[in-house]
């Protein structure tokens, strides 16, 4: 598993080509070894629905396919204890790259918005490894950048885990 989480200075989320995001950004960097199924990638991640992942909503104006779920993030060694927030999680179309798939990705709070932050970036799909590449403002300015420093990275990162491993338990 890599991780990682960096900041510097302009956000270029359709890209992610290594252009530096704007202060108080923070980068999300997160891929877990599996083993997947990349020929089902366009059905699972790019169909009309997502039960692995939760209810259709109505597309928004990016004509992206948007879906309320439940981003779970595991607060206990043990994994018995769960945070669970409503979210609405967008999904773009699925490109086929020269080493596998790129899915655009973002989600942000279904509600209480303001405290959550907003994830933009891809989901990266091979054979060998699922990845999140992305950015997210953590809330509340530079307290929340500073939060995000201290504990709020990890819980990025910890929800991104979840999120990857929900997308491999869908692709076996």
């Amino acid at each position: 598993m890599t991780t990682s989480v960096s900041t510097s200075v302009a956000v270029n989320p359709n890209a992610l080509d290594g252009t530096a995001p704007s202060a108080g950004v923070s980068r999300l960097q997160l891929r877990l070894p599996a083993q997947i199924r990349t020929d089902r990638v366009p059905a699972v991640l790019g169909g009309t629905t997502a039960d692995w992942l939760g209810e259709r909503l109505p597309e928004d104006d990016s004509g992206s396919r948007r879906f309320g779920c439940d981003l779970q993030l595991r607060v206990a060694p043990e994994r018995h204890a769960w945070f669970r927030k409503s979210a609405i999680v967008s999904l773009g179309d699925p490109r086929m790259q020269t080493d596998g798939w790129v899915v655009p990705i973002e989600w942000r709070a279904a509600s209480l918005a303001p405290l959550f932050p907003v994830l933009v970036g891809v989901v990266r799909l091979t054979a060998e490894y699922l990845e999140i590449d992305g950015y997210y403002a953590p809330p509340f300015g530079v307290l929340g950048y500073l939060g995000d420093r201290l504990v709020l990275g990890a819980a990025a990162r910890g929800t991104a885990r979840w999120f990857l491993e929900t997308v491999a338990r869908a692709l076996p």
